[in-house]
């Protein structure tokens, strides 16, 4: 008799998500140019029923000193697995339509009432570092159709100075319940601790996890610090959300780590699990990453996570080996065998 082992039940597995192979994904879009800096990634990913699309919003980024985040997309394709030429472009902005030096992660979802599209988008405002230092906000554009979406209509659900914080920015958006669930890359003002009795200085990161809750998905009141770097915590110098998914009973984050400094553009991807979404234990060990590009620096960062059918599908930013990352994408059934 054959028997439907469901994520490895039947051997006393449960709630693990299964993981996937980077190197072998297929690439959905390229960087702007080659070298270190071109980026193409930190990608949302959705799938949406009623068109039967994947839809995936990415930004394209130049090296500092020159554009940095200067455009961003959505791109759908009914074949998550086509190449580039197999997913159109359906909504893209510049930097310069958000007023913003750049222009970075965004989370997009479609609210389960209005049945509006809801794109939650970080932007660096545009102020020069001498004199007024810049820093991150999210704004939320809201249309009936991703096509819709307009920067000139956004409106800011959440800035740095409303938490005490320094930015705030790399939105992961999900709703639970009804309820709205943002988790941010943020950090403190005072990127320090001490000096201590002995006068010595302690960097505490440049990157925590903040979780930030509203009801209706605009008003995000509060921020929850459920994660923050150092050698007691998750991360060297800097943690960042990349995604949220439910596989029972519990809930499973990625995330990206950097251990130190030189490694904030070549983060690797980290794994964390809660029964509450407030309260996460770390799995990844010793800060080894849970999957690896073969290539660089072996970073794999900004991992979303579509649950499709039976199917999970991961859109991934991936080092290539002339140092640019790549828009990836890669499935993994959920049975086990």
């Amino acid at each position: 008799m054959a028997v439907h082992d469901t994520l490895g039940a039947s051997q006393k597995w449960w709630g693990i998500l299964p993981a996937f192979n980077p190197d072998s994904g297929n690439v959905v879009a390229e960087p702007p140019g080659a070298g270190f800096g071109f980026w193409a990634g930190a990608p949302s990913a959705v799938f949406d029923p009623d068109s039967d699309l994947f839809y995936c919003y990415h930004r394209l980024r130049w090296p500092l000193g020159d554009r940095r985040g200067g455009v961003c997309r959505v791109v759908a394709s009914r074949d998550p697995s086509a190449p580039p030429t197999g997913w159109r472009t359906v909504w893209e902005a510049t930097r310069e339509q958000f007023g913003a030096n750049s222009i970075e992660r965004a989370s997009l979802i479609r609210d389960p009432y209005s049945r509006e599209w809801r794109l939650y988008i970080c932007s660096e405002t545009a102020q020069p570092y001498d004199r007024n230092p810049a820093t991150w906000r999210i704004d939320l554009l809201q249309a009936a159709s991703i096509e819709t979406l307009d920067p000139r209509r956004r409106r800011i659900v959440m800035d740095a100075a409303m938490y005490g914080f320094s930015h705030v920015k790399d939105p992961v958006a999900l709703v639970v319940g009804g309820e709205y669930l943002v988790y941010t890359s943020a950090a403190w003002r005072d990127q320090h601790l001490g000096p201590d009795a002995a006068g010595l200085i302690r960097s505490r990161g440049r990157g925590l996890i903040a979780l930030h809750r509203s009801l209706d998905g605009i008003d995000f009141p509060t921020a929850h610090i459920v994660a923050e770097p150092g050698s007691q915590g998750w991360g060297g110098i800097n943690v960042r959300p990349s995604a949220v998914v439910w596989v029972s009973p519990v809930w499973t984050m990625l995330f990206d780590e950097g251990t130190t400094r030189a490694d904030s553009y070549d983060e690797q991807c980290m794994l964390a699990v809660s029964t509450d979404l407030q309260t996460w234990r770390r799995l990844t060990p010793s800060h080894q990453p849970w999957v690896r590009s073969s290539h660089a620096s072996g970073s794999v960062r900004y991992v979303d996570v579509v649950l499709a059918g039976d199917t999970v599908h991961y859109f991934y930013e991936y080092a290539r080996a002339d140092l640019s990352h790549e828009l990836r994408h890669a499935a993994v059934r959920m049975a086990l065998p």
